[in-house]
């Protein structure tokens, strides 16, 4: 009787085996998450412009401003009267802001800088770029040179 009873466990357990083998596993319980939120935008990607912490003149020019986007250019007024200096092959990239810009009359401004917060900032107050600013004359002499730091601006 003994062994009979050893059979009939030995086939249950193999039933059980088998019915938990061939069982379907529950499905993965995954979370629908809402649309992902839209990337923050990068400072070296916004439009507007950035105001120096320090405004300088150079041969009667004052500097007023730099636009990075959607056209790189300086700004300096005189008298009232605003100049612009186009800048050739800017480099504008999240970790690094080099311009190379010639103002008619004055000559060559350098500005080799970077990003103090990589993402658009609502505060503008708060400095968003540091660069250090070299002005050479026509004849190659340096006229100023100087670290400043920059606010930006939305567009007006």
């Amino acid at each position: 009787m003994r062994g009979s009873v050893l059979l009939l466990v030995g086939l249950f357990l193999v039933a059980a085996v088998i019915f938990v083998a061939i069982q379907k596993p529950p499905p993965p319980v995954t979370e629908t998450l809402g649309p992902a939120p839209p990337p923050r935008p990068l400072q070296a990607d916004a439009e507007g412009y950035y105001e120096p912490g320090y405004q300088f003149t150079v041969a009667g020019r004052r500097f007023t401003r730099l636009t990075l986007h959607p056209e790189t250019f300086l700004t300096f007024t005189r008298s009232g009267t605003r100049h612009e200096a186009g800048c050739v092959d800017p480099v504008i990239r999240t970790e690094r802001v080099q311009l190379r810009c010639d103002l008619e009359r004055v000559g060559t401004v350098m500005i080799d800088g970077r990003f103090l917060s990589r993402f658009a900032t609502t505060r503008l107050d708060s400095p968003v770029l540091s660069v250090f600013v070299t002005i050479r004359n026509q004849r190659g002499e340096t006229v100023y040179s100087a670290r400043d730091t920059f606010t930006w601006h939305p567009p007006q």
